[in-house]
């Protein structure tokens, strides 16, 4: 979108404008030009025309819409540099309340009589009468026999006070043009509200006869894209159709529409109603103290640069016979040009839709290249499936085509319905549009795993092996002609492909596999994959038979069986000197357990007896004894402390 100089962020003011000259202001109504319709739910509106002197526009919207419009309002006008846009924010109580009379309660004509006491009146009982308000008062009368409630205006007239009944007031009018205006102005105010509608009013000061525009982003219900593919003839043919809704409360008359291909940042923000903040009580300011202030992070100046790009042309095509029954001419209804990262559609006749109407608008149409496919989507195991019935289509119209439904012809009838994401320029998709009765899948699973590799680092044992998948999809023909196959096969995480070697594609999840299902046969295709998985174990950590059947495992190289097999040597020989340390300390267990016994025996024959001295000579002797088994018991310690250390230090540096 390409926007003219000079343009004016406007001053928004609250309030009426009490500076202008209303016997010199002209309401102008700028007539919409352009709009253009975003998927991101919003509509670019632009109002142009030409004015002269003191103008006033009045611009109707709804309440929801206003956040946005004073988001992105811009006003150019090439004459004036002041422009003023004002608009009221409060609310409707909060409006009735600060007009003269007020109709916020929905006061009867007594109160609202009763509320402007002072005013001057003029009323016709049938009369003239021409006095102030003193009140209204009600009394009782008698009317046909009966007593009834009756309101009385008393008025301050001539030096008199004038009771006047309501109800033979034929009308009234105040002297005060405020009171008048406010009333007008309540009336306004509570039809509008009702209406759900409120109004910006944007004023041009200037003198002269010029053309000016205002522009703004407002909700509007998304554009919506439908597409009609034709697979007859020599070739596929795709028309898009665009329903575009006016939801709003104006006509568009004679409008340009563009329709925009893309996903901009679009939101909202609260600028409509009155936010306040809370501020921080400050002392006063005395000498020596310096005010508060805060100061906003500044930019380096750039200059302004405008980017338009050229039009794209629509493909044009001679038209071909389609038994489907499509308009195969071309509709040249539309002109195509890339908007930044957008793409505009800009349909080449102004268009005319009334309020809370829709319509349906032809945006693009060509020869497309598309091919009938059979589309398998991962088959569950043990389950047979027919696949999808479809075509992968190539976008070869020079435009970026937005997401949409598609009706697919076929055979001079309806096929089917399909769907598609954005479509690129010149991107591949498929789509399908219904089941292939004719085809039959089923898939059967198995995996099995092969050594690959065995590592020794630093007393840990690495083995490698390689799992691989296997899936069998059996594929079944019954009709009488080939059907070009897309299977997507979901793949393994970290796995490698191995059969086939080659895919056609690879989505986030899957790989396509493309080939041939020759007519009324059978056919198995394998897909394999494989992943290595590593185990890992500390070589300490083992008993001696595991490293004992590991030395001698015929998968392992000559030099890892060696490696493990002095391993085992030495790891036996730690074995060895623990049994037999744990066989030295059981018999100096033994020994001390006997030496306690005798001396519980002496102690109760007496050591002077003749039993007594021969258990002190037996003492003696196992005394002896348990001296030498501490000894053995020291060594061996320090034969399995040595057996220990030798292996630790084989395994930690082994490196294979």
């Amino acid at each position: 979108m390409y926007l003219k100089q000079p343009l004016f962020l406007c001053a928004l003011i609250l309030g009426s404008i009490t500076a202008i000259n209303a016997d010199t202001l002209k309401n102008v109504e700028l007539p919409v030009k352009r709009i253009s319709l975003f998927s991101s739910g919003v509509g670019y509106f632009e109002r142009a025309g030409e004015v002269t002197g003191l103008a006033n526009l009045t611009l109707p919207f709804e309440n929801a819409a206003m956040d946005d419009v004073l988001k992105s309002l811009i006003v150019h006008d090439p004459s004036t540099n002041a422009p003023i846009v004002s608009y009221s924010s409060d609310n409707l109580q909060k409006t009735l309340s600060s007009l003269k009379i007020n109709l916020s309660s929905n006061p009867s004509i007594a109160q609202i009589l009763a509320s402007l006491k002072g005013a001057e009146i003029e009323i016709y009982a049938p009369n003239k009468i021409t006095g102030k308000i003193i009140g209204v008062e009600t009394k009782s009368v008698v009317k046909e026999g009966a007593a009834v409630q009756q309101e009385f205006l008393s008025i301050f007239t001539q030096n008199k006070i004038v009771l006047v009944s309501l109800q033979d007031i034929a009308s009234y009018s105040f002297s005060d043009k405020t009171i008048s205006q406010d009333l007008a102005r309540a009336l306004d105010v509570i039809l509008n509200f009702r209406q759900n509608a409120k109004y910006v009013n944007v004023y041009l000061p200037s003198s002269k006869k010029r053309s000016v525009f205002v522009s703004y982003v407002i909700p509007v219900p998304v554009w919506k894209a439908a597409y009609r593919l034709d697979l007859d003839g020599k070739k596929p043919f795709l028309q898009g159709w665009a329903i575009v809704d006016n939801a709003g409360d104006s006509d568009w008359k004679d409008v340009e529409l563009s329709l925009i291909v893309g996903r901009p940042t679009s939101f909202t923000q609260p600028l409509y109603t009155p936010y306040f903040l809370t501020r921080p009580v400050l002392p006063l300011s005395i000498a020596g103290f310096a005010q508060a202030r805060s100061y906003d992070t500044g930019f380096a100046a750039a200059e302004e640069m405008f980017y338009e790009s050229a039009a794209a042309p629509l493909s044009k095509m001679s038209a071909a016979k389609s038994d489907s029954g499509i308009n195969r001419s071309v509709y040249d209804t539309t002109s195509s040009k890339s908007a930044g990262e957008h793409f505009a559609f800009t349909l080449k006749n102004p268009i005319t839709l009334e309020r809370r109407q829709s319509a349906m608008f032809p945006f693009a149409q060509g020869d497309i290249k598309a091919r009938k496919v059979s589309i398998f989507t991962h088959i569950p195991q043990n389950t047979a499936v027919n696949p999808a019935l479809g075509a992968e289509i190539t976008n070869a119209l020079g435009l970026k085509l937005p997401a949409g439904a598609i009706s697919v012809y076929e055979g001079g009838s309806y096929a089917g319905d399909a769907l598609t994401d954005f479509l690129a320029d010149g991107e591949k998709r498929f789509i399908s549009y219904g089941d292939d009765l004719t085809l039959l899948g089923t898939v059967s699973h198995s995996s099995s795993a092969l050594f690959s590799s065995v590592k020794i680092s630093k007393g840990v044992l690495a083995v490698t092996e390689k799992i691989t998948y296997e899936k069998t999809y059996a594929i079944k023909n019954s009709g009488k002609a080939d059907k070009n196959i897309i299977l997507e096969h979901p793949f393994t995480y970290d796995a490698k492909l191995i059969q086939p070697s080659k895919y056609a594609e690879k989505t986030a999840s899957s790989y396509r596999f493309e080939f041939v299902s020759p007519a009324g046969k059978e056919l198995k295709y394998i897909v394999k994959e494989e992943k290595p998985n590593i185990s890992y174990t500390r070589i300490a950590d083992m008993d001696y038979a595991a490293v004992v059947l590991f030395s001698t495992n015929k998968n392992f190289s000559k030099e890892v069986k060696n490696a493990l097999a002095e391993a085992a040597k030495l790891m036996s020989e730690v074995k060895t000197q623990k049994s037999r340390l744990e066989e030295v300390k059981r018999a100096h267990q033994d020994k001390l357990s006997e030496q306690d016994r005798i001396r519980q025996n002496i102690h109760t024959v007496g050591s002077e007896s003749t039993v007594g001295k021969d258990y002190i000579k037996k003492l003696t002797a196992l005394d002896d004894e348990i001296d030498k088994i501490s000894e053995t018991i020291n060594k061996t310690a320090e034969n399995l402390q040595k057996a220990q250390k030798e292996f630790d230090k084989y395994i930690s540096d082994l490196e294979i």
